[in-house]
């Protein structure tokens, strides 16, 4: 299983894609999306998960995820300085 990302409004999309006999297929891919908190206290982070395998965990998913929410976490801190 490969994996994709592209720019979507908002944030990004994670594509996971397989590969057979050199034909591609998306089998997952989850939205990662950031926008302002409705009551003003900062920002939302959701992540919705899309495709044929939407309601299984795609290879790989919960370290990238885990990735993401450091690099975001990360963000946040060297913003503050």
């Amino acid at each position: 299983m490969c994996k994709q990302v592209d720019k979507v409004e908002g944030g990004i999309r994670l594509g996971f894609i397989g590969i057979d006999d050199g034909a591609t297929s998306l089998l997952a891919y989850i939205d990662c999306l950031v926008s302002p908190a409705t009551d003003g206290s900062g920002f939302v982070f959701r992540a919705i998960r899309n495709g044929a395998m939407k309601d299984m965990e795609p290879p790989g998913e919960p370290r990238i995820m885990r990735s993401l929410l450091m690099a975001l976490q990360k963000s946040i801190q060297i913003a503050q300085v």
